[in-house]
């Protein structure tokens, strides 16, 4: 079957009201963040993480240190 062009498909138009498109368009723009910002919340997160890592590491080095 072809339907008009080479490959059998045609192009599809999608028609949604010009309401919806701005919608989206406004979901769009609140979901994603300014280029440079990042969340406060996950850098100190982040940071808390590295330096119990560190700590616990730094222990654990000194405890082996004592033993020998």
């Amino acid at each position: 079957m072809n339907f008009g062009e080479e490959d059998g498909c045609s192009n599809v138009v999608l028609k949604i009201p010009q309401i919806e498109v701005v919608k989206l368009q406004s979901v769009e723009v609140q979901n994603s963040p300014q280029l440079g910002e990042f969340d406060m919340g996950l850098f100190s997160y982040g940071l808390g993480l590295v330096l119990m890592f560190y700590v616990i590491s730094y222990g654990l080095g000194q405890m082996i240190k004592m033993v020998r």
